[in-house]
C-alpha cells in the first residue's frame, strides 16, 4: 500500500520573549512605562550641569555653571555670596532659552528641572519705599494785597514767580470778580495796567488794584476816586500825628 504523505510542519511559533513584546499592553502597563520614562528624563536633567548667564543688579553679565540638583533658593544664596550681596534683599528672575520667557518656580524647585538660559539677580524694592510718594517741595508764596471796588481790600497768598494771568483766578475768587471783566492795575492812583506775562517778583510789587470793568465802568473816575480816598487817609494820618506831637 502507498503511504500517505507526511503533513507539513506548523508555522514557526513566536518565542515567549517576542510574544511578551507583541502582546497588546493594558492602559495601566502603558502608564507605568511612560512614568518610568518621565522619571528617567527628569533624573537626567537634574543630574546634569546647568550653564546660564547671570545678570547682576549693576547690569554686568557673568557666565555660571551649577549642578542641576541644586534648588533655586540655594542658587540665589550662592550667587549673593559670590558677589557679596544680601540674599534677603535680592531675588532671581529666570528666563527660558530661545523665547526668553520668565519662568515660574518655587524656592525648592531644582534648577535642572527648568529650561534656564538667563538668570537676573534683582534687588528687591521695599514695599514702604515703593508706595511712599516723593516728598513735595513746598511752593514759595507771598501775601498779595488786592484793592478793589474803590475801598475794599483782600489778601491772597500766591506764588511770586508765576505770570500774573496764572493768579487771576485766585484774585477773582477772593474778590468775587469775573475773570472776563477784571483788569489788574499797579495802583488806584496812576491807573497803570500791569503786564499779565510778568510775575510779581519781576514787577517788584506785593500790592495791586483789581479794576472790575462791569461794576466800575468809568476807569478814570474809579482810579481818581480811589486816589482821593487814599489822599484823605494820608492827610488824616498827618493831622493826627500833628495833634499828638503838639500835646
Amino acid at each position: 500500500k502507498r503511504m500517505k504523505a507526511r503533513a507539513p510542519p506548523p508555522p514557526n511559533q513566536p518565542s515567549a520573549a517576542s510574544r511578551i513584546h507583541s502582546e497588546p499592553k493594558s492602559p495601566a502597563e502603558t502608564s507605568v512605562i511612560s512614568d518610568q520614562n518621565l522619571v528617567s528624563m527628569k533624573e537626567n536633567m537634574i543630574n546634569r550641569l546647568v550653564d546660564f548667564t547671570v545678570v547682576l543688579p549693576s547690569g554686568m553679565e557673568q557666565k555660571c555653571t551649577v549642578e542641576g540638583s541644586k534648588a533655586v533658593m540655594d542658587v540665589l544664596v550662592d550667587l549673593c555670596s559670590q558677589y557679596h550681596l544680601n540674599p534677603s534683599q535680592h531675588s532671581l528672575e529666570l528666563k527660558s532659552s530661545g523665547t526668553q520667557q520668565v519662568l515660574s518656580y518655587k524656592p525648592n524647585t531644582l534648577i535642572g528641572a527648568l529650561d534656564v538660559q538667563t538668570v537676573l539677580l534683582k534687588e528687591k524694592i521695599p514695599e514702604e519705599k515703593a508706595k511712599r510718594p516723593l516728598p513735595r517741595v513746598p511752593e514759595k508764596s507771598v501775601r498779595l494785597v488786592v484793592n478793589y471796588l474803590k475801598t475794599q481790600k483782600a489778601v491772597v497768598r500766591v506764588s511770586p514767580e508765576v505770570p500774573l494771568h496764572n493768579i487771576i483766578p485766585a484774585i477773582c475768587e477772593k474778590c468775587e470778580v469775573s475773570q472776563e471783566h477784571i483788569v489788574l492795575l499797579r495802583d488806584g492812583i496812576t491807573g497803570e495796567e500791569l503786564e499779565l506775562t510778568k510775575s510779581l517778583e519781576e514787577l517788584g510789587i506785593k500790592e495791586l488794584y483789581a479794576w472790575d470793568r462791569k461794576k466800575e465802568p468809568n476807569r478814570k473816575a474809579s482810579v481818581s476816586s480811589d486816589a482821593i480816598e487814599k489822599e484823605k487817609t494820608r492827610l488824616l494820618g498827618l493831622f493826627n500825628a500833628d495833634r499828638r506831637s503838639s500835646k
